[in-house]
Protein backbone atom coordinates (compact mmCIF):
# COMPACT_ATOMS: atom_id res chain seq x y z
CA UNK A 1 0.00 0.00 0.00
CA UNK A 2 2.78 2.15 0.73
CA UNK A 3 4.33 1.57 -2.49
CA UNK A 4 0.85 2.67 -4.41
CA UNK A 5 0.54 5.36 -2.49
CA UNK A 6 3.74 6.66 -3.23
CA UNK A 7 3.45 6.45 -7.09
CA UNK A 8 -0.15 8.14 -6.61
CA UNK A 9 1.07 10.90 -4.87
CA UNK A 10 4.49 11.68 -7.80
CA UNK A 11 1.49 11.58 -10.55
CA UNK A 12 -0.88 13.74 -8.93
CA UNK A 13 1.54 16.61 -7.94
CA UNK A 14 2.65 16.11 -12.00
CA UNK A 15 -0.95 16.77 -12.81
CA UNK A 16 -1.71 19.70 -10.22
CA UNK A 17 1.71 21.46 -11.93
CA UNK A 18 0.49 20.78 -15.61
CA UNK A 19 -3.06 22.61 -14.27
CA UNK A 20 -1.11 25.61 -13.19
CA UNK A 21 1.21 25.60 -15.89
CA UNK A 22 -1.89 25.94 -18.94
CA UNK A 23 -3.16 29.25 -17.07
CA UNK A 24 0.08 30.81 -18.15
CA UNK A 25 1.85 30.39 -21.94
CA UNK A 26 4.87 31.62 -22.24
CA UNK A 27 5.65 32.99 -25.48
CA UNK A 28 8.74 30.75 -25.34
CA UNK A 29 6.64 27.64 -25.46
CA UNK A 30 5.06 28.89 -28.60
CA UNK A 31 7.58 27.04 -30.60
CA UNK A 32 7.10 23.31 -29.12
CA UNK A 33 5.36 21.16 -31.33
CA UNK A 34 2.34 20.03 -29.08
CA UNK A 35 0.79 17.32 -31.86
CA UNK A 36 1.96 13.90 -31.48
CA UNK A 37 2.33 12.12 -35.11
CA UNK A 38 0.16 8.90 -35.71
CA UNK A 39 2.18 5.65 -37.48
CA UNK A 40 -0.43 2.73 -36.85
CA UNK A 41 3.00 0.20 -38.01
CA UNK A 42 5.06 1.55 -35.07
CA UNK A 43 4.65 -1.59 -33.50
CA UNK A 44 6.28 -3.11 -36.36
CA UNK A 45 9.74 -1.57 -35.55
CA UNK A 46 12.66 -3.64 -35.30
CA UNK A 47 12.94 -2.32 -31.48
CA UNK A 48 10.01 -3.85 -30.15
CA UNK A 49 11.64 -7.09 -31.40
CA UNK A 50 14.30 -6.61 -29.40
CA UNK A 51 12.60 -5.57 -26.36
CA UNK A 52 10.99 -9.20 -26.68
CA UNK A 53 13.88 -10.52 -25.50
CA UNK A 54 14.62 -8.55 -22.52
CA UNK A 55 12.90 -8.49 -19.02
CA UNK A 56 11.35 -5.94 -17.64
CA UNK A 57 13.15 -3.32 -15.46
CA UNK A 58 11.27 -2.88 -12.29
CA UNK A 59 11.17 0.12 -9.92
CA UNK A 60 11.32 -0.02 -6.38
CA UNK A 61 7.45 0.80 -6.87
CA UNK A 62 6.88 -1.95 -9.14
CA UNK A 63 4.49 -5.10 -8.75
CA UNK A 64 6.51 -7.58 -10.25
CA UNK A 65 5.29 -9.37 -13.24
CA UNK A 66 6.37 -13.18 -14.10
CA UNK A 67 8.23 -13.35 -17.42
CA UNK A 68 6.82 -9.77 -18.46
CA UNK A 69 9.23 -8.20 -21.41
CA UNK A 70 10.76 -4.84 -21.15
CA UNK A 71 8.50 -1.70 -22.04
CA UNK A 72 11.09 0.73 -22.64
CA UNK A 73 14.46 1.11 -24.56
CA UNK A 74 13.98 5.08 -24.21
CA UNK A 75 17.69 6.24 -23.03
CA UNK A 76 18.16 9.08 -20.53
CA UNK A 77 21.32 11.40 -20.46
CA UNK A 78 21.22 13.86 -17.51
CA UNK A 79 24.79 16.23 -17.26
CA UNK A 80 25.67 19.93 -17.89
CA UNK A 81 26.42 19.41 -21.85
CA UNK A 82 23.80 17.95 -24.48
CA UNK A 83 26.10 15.08 -25.48
CA UNK A 84 24.16 12.05 -25.56
CA UNK A 85 25.86 8.62 -24.36
CA UNK A 86 24.04 5.22 -24.73
CA UNK A 87 24.87 2.84 -22.00
CA UNK A 88 22.85 -0.21 -19.89
CA UNK A 89 21.70 2.08 -17.12
CA UNK A 90 20.39 4.58 -19.04
CA UNK A 91 17.84 2.21 -20.53
CA UNK A 92 17.13 1.35 -16.87
CA UNK A 93 13.22 2.43 -17.11
CA UNK A 94 10.09 0.88 -17.70
CA UNK A 95 6.69 2.45 -18.80
CA UNK A 96 3.23 3.03 -17.01
CA UNK A 97 0.09 4.34 -18.66
CA UNK A 98 -2.98 5.42 -17.18
CA UNK A 99 -6.37 6.97 -18.45
CA UNK A 100 -7.46 10.23 -16.80
CA UNK A 101 -11.08 11.18 -17.52
CA UNK A 102 -12.37 10.49 -20.50
CA UNK A 103 -10.10 12.48 -22.88
CA UNK A 104 -6.50 12.37 -20.84
CA UNK A 105 -4.17 9.96 -20.12
CA UNK A 106 -0.55 9.79 -19.14
CA UNK A 107 2.56 7.63 -20.22
CA UNK A 108 5.53 7.67 -17.41
CA UNK A 109 8.50 6.34 -18.42
CA UNK A 110 11.04 6.38 -15.49
CA UNK A 111 12.73 4.53 -12.63
CA UNK A 112 13.29 4.90 -8.93
CA UNK A 113 15.01 3.03 -6.24
CA UNK A 114 13.39 3.88 -3.09
CA UNK A 115 15.84 6.66 -2.51
CA UNK A 116 15.67 8.60 -5.92
CA UNK A 117 13.72 8.38 -9.19
CA UNK A 118 13.64 10.12 -12.43
CA UNK A 119 11.84 9.94 -15.68
CA UNK A 120 9.61 11.89 -18.18
CA UNK A 121 5.70 12.13 -17.83
CA UNK A 122 4.13 13.13 -21.42
CA UNK A 123 -0.18 14.07 -20.74
CA UNK A 124 -1.90 13.65 -23.82
CA UNK A 125 -5.67 15.37 -23.87
CA UNK A 126 -7.49 15.46 -27.10
CA UNK A 127 -5.37 15.97 -29.97
CA UNK A 128 -2.22 17.21 -28.23
CA UNK A 129 0.51 16.68 -25.67
CA UNK A 130 3.19 18.15 -22.79
CA UNK A 131 6.29 16.41 -21.26
CA UNK A 132 7.92 16.81 -18.23
CA UNK A 133 11.24 15.40 -16.96
CA UNK A 134 11.13 14.80 -13.01
CA UNK A 135 14.07 14.04 -10.91
CA UNK A 136 13.95 13.52 -6.86
CA UNK A 137 16.11 12.73 -3.87
CA UNK A 138 15.28 12.09 -0.51
CA UNK A 139 18.02 13.93 1.25
CA UNK A 140 17.29 17.82 0.72
CA UNK A 141 18.79 20.54 2.18
CA UNK A 142 17.29 22.84 3.56
CA UNK A 143 18.45 25.87 1.53
CA UNK A 144 17.10 23.62 -1.94
CA UNK A 145 15.13 25.76 -4.25
CA UNK A 146 12.60 24.48 -6.26
CA UNK A 147 13.42 22.36 -9.61
CA UNK A 148 12.74 24.36 -13.02
CA UNK A 149 12.44 22.83 -16.10
CA UNK A 150 12.20 23.95 -19.85
CA UNK A 151 11.19 21.49 -22.50
CA UNK A 152 13.93 22.65 -25.93
CA UNK A 153 12.22 19.79 -28.08
CA UNK A 154 9.69 17.07 -27.96
CA UNK A 155 8.59 14.62 -31.47
CA UNK A 156 6.04 11.55 -30.00
CA UNK A 157 4.79 9.12 -32.13
CA UNK A 158 1.85 6.80 -31.35
CA UNK A 159 0.11 4.13 -33.02
CA UNK A 160 -3.35 5.64 -32.55
CA UNK A 161 -4.82 8.77 -31.50
CA UNK A 162 -7.35 7.36 -29.08
CA UNK A 163 -6.71 5.02 -26.01
CA UNK A 164 -9.59 3.15 -23.96
CA UNK A 165 -8.50 1.06 -21.24
CA UNK A 166 -6.63 -1.90 -21.34
CA UNK A 167 -5.48 -0.97 -25.08
CA UNK A 168 -1.91 -1.74 -25.72
CA UNK A 169 -0.28 1.45 -26.80
CA UNK A 170 3.08 1.54 -28.80
CA UNK A 171 5.46 4.65 -29.24
CA UNK A 172 8.66 6.82 -30.13
CA UNK A 173 9.80 9.82 -28.49
CA UNK A 174 12.91 12.00 -28.72
CA UNK A 175 12.87 14.73 -25.95
CA UNK A 176 15.22 17.69 -24.44
CA UNK A 177 14.61 20.12 -21.99
CA UNK A 178 16.96 22.36 -19.67
CA UNK A 179 16.58 21.68 -16.19
CA UNK A 180 17.39 23.39 -13.03
CA UNK A 181 18.10 21.32 -10.12
CA UNK A 182 17.45 21.76 -6.05
CA UNK A 183 21.37 23.37 -6.19
CA UNK A 184 21.02 25.24 -8.85
CA UNK A 185 22.70 23.80 -11.50
CA UNK A 186 21.50 23.74 -15.02
CA UNK A 187 21.41 20.79 -16.87
CA UNK A 188 20.18 19.42 -19.83
CA UNK A 189 18.41 16.11 -20.43
CA UNK A 190 18.20 13.97 -23.74
CA UNK A 191 15.52 11.29 -23.86
CA UNK A 192 15.12 8.93 -26.81
CA UNK A 193 13.48 5.89 -27.88
CA UNK A 194 10.70 3.08 -28.41
CA UNK A 195 8.34 2.01 -25.32
CA UNK A 196 5.17 0.60 -25.12
CA UNK A 197 2.23 -0.41 -22.66
CA UNK A 198 -1.17 -1.43 -21.57
CA UNK A 199 -3.66 1.53 -20.86
CA UNK A 200 -4.77 0.51 -17.34
CA UNK A 201 -7.06 2.83 -14.71
CA UNK A 202 -6.36 6.00 -12.84
CA UNK A 203 -5.73 4.68 -9.29
CA UNK A 204 -5.79 8.24 -7.30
Amino acid sequence: MKKKNSLIAIIALFILSCTKEKKIIESESLAIDRTFKIDPNIKKDTAFKFLNLLPETYSYLDDVIIDAKKSSNVHFNYDKDAVSTEHYYSVYNNVKVFKVNNDSLIISIGTADGYTGYGLNLVLQNNSYSSKYYRFLDMLSYDDKEPQHKTLYQNLILNKSKYHLNDSLYGFISFKSRYINERGDTLYVSAKGHFRGKVGKREF
